[in-house]
């Protein structure tokens, strides 16, 4: 293996940990992966990547810098196709969600904004919350230096989190049903209600969160929905065995009841959400929470957009109107 091949798979050891590795952490990792190095030799890597600013550590951990995980996401883009799906997947491992008895860890989406812009971003957000284009009316503040899950705040900066729409995927799974992911759709309101699909994209064919490169390729305008009753939010469609569409929407009346979750519409077999055929599998179509943080970009907030990467307990987060 040459050298720039080595220090790859160092960056994507690291990567994958998410909290970061120790050096003998890293040696049993690469060993795992059938490359063996003395502990002095991949401590000497290790130094070098931090002198180029690759990596950096922290007490013992060692971690990526914003640079390395540049650098790794440039040499693995191939590699990363279907990501995000493979995100809903470790949240799906990971969450201790129980609608039920609405406790546990949900799938939290974070916006990372100036401390100074706190108070008029929980403005905006409060009337967004409070529509029908979100999952929740809950949200938490996560303040400077603050670390969420893997999501470390930065000096001056304060973070809001919205819980995720792919608390859905949770609260099917905890009934048995696995809902499998298949677009984000970019759908259009008119006077209020929804209208109609105007794009799709297919999530096992992008590296980061669909819903993501709609808001980044400036598609959305949820806040326009929220106060105007016009313009283009995110949505999420699955497909669902067709065997379980009464226990799908029996669990999707209970989530709304609790407060989780605006489902658009669910759909048996051969037929379809706004167009989109569903073939011999049932789809639900359900509001994306990235709809929830969306008007931070568009207003001009310039958030730092963290979808879907920490879970954090339900009972740390709040109604949006009592964190003003």
């Amino acid at each position: 293996m040459n050298r720039d091949a080595f220090y790859l798979e160092i960056l994507r050891t690291i990567a994958e940990s998410r909290t970061g590795l120790k050096v003998n952490e890293v040696e049993k990792a690469l060993k795992e992966r059938g490359l063996n190095f003395s502990e002095r030799t991949l401590r000497n890597r290790l130094e070098k990547l931090a002198n180029e600013g690759i990596l950096e550590k922290s007490k013992s951990t060692w971690i990526l810098t914003d640079k390395g995980r540049e650098i790794l996401n440039s040499k693995t883009v191939f590699e990363r196709l279907g990501e995000f799906s493979e995100t809903v997947e470790y949240n799906l491992l990971r969450s201790t969600f129980n609608l039920y008895i609405m406790e546990g860890t949900v799938p939290t989406s974070i916006a990372i904004i100036d401390k100074n812009k706190v108070d008029k971003a929980l403005e905006v957000l409060t009337t967004v919350l409070e529509s029908e284009v979100s999952t929740s009316k809950l949200a938490v503040i996560f303040d400077e230096e603050e670390i969420v899950d893997s999501i470390e705040i930065g000096r001056g900066r304060v973070g809001i989190g919205t819980i995720s729409s792919t608390i859905y995927d949770i609260i099917m799974l905890n009934i048995g049903v696995i809902l499998s992911v298949e677009y984000a759709g970019l759908l259009k309101y008119v006077d209020s209600k929804p209208y109609g699909l105007v794009e799709l994209i297919n999530y096992s064919g992008t590296t980061v969160s669909p819903g993501l490169l709609f808001i980044r390729g400036g598609y959305t305008s949820v806040y326009d929905v929220v106060r105007k009753g016009e313009g283009f939010v995110v949505t999420a469609i699955r497909s669902f065995s067709p065997y379980a569409l009464e226990e799908v929407r029996n669990e999707v009346l209970l989530a709304e009841a609790r407060g989780i979750g605006k489902t658009i519409a669910i759909s048996p077999p051969m037929n379809n959400v706004f167009g989109v055929p569903s073939g011999k599998r049932a789809m639900i179509m359900f509001q994306a929470g990235i709809n929830q943080l969306a008007p931070l970009y568009e207003l001009g907030f310039r958030p730092e957009l963290r979808i879907n990467e920490a879970l954090v307990n339900i009972k740390e987060f709040k109604k949006i109107h009592e964190l003003r």
